[in-house]
């Protein structure tokens, strides 16, 4: 079994189950199961991180992966697990899209599928919001129309997630 700490994901698309969605497929490690047995909420985090990098490589570095003079931080995560993930040979399926766009923050929504096929029950719906930050000052920096123009690719509905 591979027990490396960082996975290659398997596909990166723009083909997730509704419009606009980027789709990344990516394997259960080992590691990434808990004494219950199933996939540990700290391993589900690091899927979405995985999946959103995948699809937008560029968040604060270059195109040869230099750090630029901005920074994109997460500032908030609201995460509902729907339904537990085992061990097992087949991949899952991390949906990303971009529901709110700005003028120095984004929102990027995940949902991640139980397996690939159009049956896949919805596992873990979440949203993560990112600051874009001067790194001199450390202060919020607008996206140039360049980057909004990146995150705009990927449009969608906020995720429906449940209230506390």
């Amino acid at each position: 079994m591979d027990d490396s700490s960082t996975p290659a994901p398997l596909v990166a698309s723009r083909r997730g189950t509704q419009a606009g969605r980027g789709c990344v497929v990516m394997q259960v490690r080992w590691s990434d199961v808990d004494l219950f047995g199933h996939v540990n909420n700290a391993a589900f985090l690091r899927y979405l991180d995985d999946a959103r990098f995948t699809l937008f490589p560029r968040m604060g570095v270059d195109e040869v992966g230099a750090m630029t003079a901005s920074l994109l931080v997460v500032v908030k995560h609201e995460i509902d697990y729907l339904a537990p993930i085992r061990f097992r040979q087949e991949p899952v399926v991390v949906e990303v899209w971009v529901p709110r766009l700005g003028r120095s923050s984004v929102d990027f929504a995940y949902e991640i599928l139980d397996g690939e096929g159009p049956d896949a029950a919805v596992a873990l719906r979440a949203r993560s919001r990112m600051v874009q930050l001067d790194r001199a000052t450390h202060t919020p920096r607008a996206f140039t129309a360049e980057e909004r123009a990146v995150f705009e690719a990927y449009p969608g509905e906020q995720p429906d997630l449940r209230p506390w």
